[in-house]
């Protein structure tokens, strides 16, 4: 099995990622920012722990000469309203990063790159047989309308990684992650895509009510944080990556409205009220996963309900671990 660098890996995806990653049995090496492996690694004793910032090659080619890995997933970025109000700090990460982890795969050997990408990329889809009420599944070969700093840099970045590719036979996947929930996003407030449901998961978990003024009844691609995991596992072990970019969801189309009442079902007495309506992000739809299902052979392990049940456990999880003595 290839020996596995992931970045970002003390985060929300890239803890996940580990995971999959040494359940299969794979040499994995975890790089982050932080000086210690920090808490969403913990009880993941065979992982390797490396401080990482991926704005720095000279540290990165130092971690791949120490390392050497055969793929790598490249998950580190900075995430948040916050770098999109300051685009300098968004391109010196996101997308200087991204290139630094290509230059070092190139000058390493490595043989594929694994980098996130994100849905939020595409279009506006009102109005459209893609939009309300309609949903008709979104596939990859949809023309991009990045607006915002962070889906500017991502798109940028798929086209380094594709260029990279021409140029130097660097194998790469970039996964447009629909909108994923995990317990851990509780602690990473967002106004847009899933971040209602991540806020409504964290209320019912606490005992506390949660309300939504509008927005119950758009559709979305709600992808639970193990099926991004799963979706980046596949990419790294797939026999080759001929497209580049594929979409990671779930390949429907729910609502928060449809949550609410199966969150109402596994927490009697849970007070949420949801008002009907529409968000206002762009680019909320249904994804088309079947590129990534015949190229990459991933497979959804976890439709809405079964996803909301495992988050609800884990966040619950979390709580007693924190409260315990």
């Amino acid at each position: 099995m290839p020996a596995v660098l992931v970045t970002g890996a003390s985060g929300v995806v890239g803890s996940h990622v580990v995971k999959q990653l040494l359940d299969r049995g794979h040499q994995v090496t975890a790089a982050d920012m932080l000086p210690t492996a920090g808490p969403m690694l913990e009880g993941m004793p065979d992982v390797a722990y490396r401080r990482l910032d991926v704005r720095d090659l000279a540290q990165a080619l130092e971690t791949f000469a120490a390392v050497r890995p055969d793929r790598v997933i490249h998950l580190a970025a900075l995430v948040g309203d916050w770098y999109n109000r300051h685009p300098l700090a968004n391109e010196d990460t996101n997308v200087g990063g991204t290139l630094n982890m290509l230059e070092a795969c190139r000058l390493s050997g490595v043989h594929r790159i694994v980098v996130a990408s994100t849905w939020s990329l595409y279009p506006d889809f009102r109005g459209t047989r893609h939009g309300p009420p309609h949903y008709e599944p979104v596939p990859e070969t949809t023309p991009p309308y990045p607006v915002r700093p962070y889906e500017i840099g991502k798109y940028a970045c798929e086209r380094y990684a594709a260029w990279y590719r021409e140029l130097y036979g660097l194998e790469f996947a970039a996964l447009r992650f629909g909108g994923y929930y995990a317990a851990e996003r509780r602690f990473q407030r967002e106004a847009r895509g899933a971040g209602p449901l991540n806020d409504m998961l964290a209320a019912v978990a606490a005992g506390r009510p949660y309300r939504l003024a509008a927005g119950g009844d758009q559709g979305m691609d709600l992808v639970y944080v193990k099926d991004c995991a799963a979706g980046c596992v596949a990419a790294v072990t797939a026999p080759s990556t001929p497209s580049g970019v594929y979409n990671i969801g779930t390949g429907e189309a729910s609502t928060l409205v449809q949550a609410a009442a199966i969150l109402g079902e596994l927490s009697p007495g849970c007070e949420i009220t949801v008002g009907g309506g529409l968000l206002t992000a762009k680019h909320l739809c249904r994804l088309d996963i079947a590129r990534a299902r015949t190229e990459l052979a991933y497979e959804p392990r976890y439709p809405l309900r079964e996803g909301l049940t495992d988050c609800l456990a884990a966040i619950r999880a979390l709580d007693a671990r924190a409260l315990a003595p």
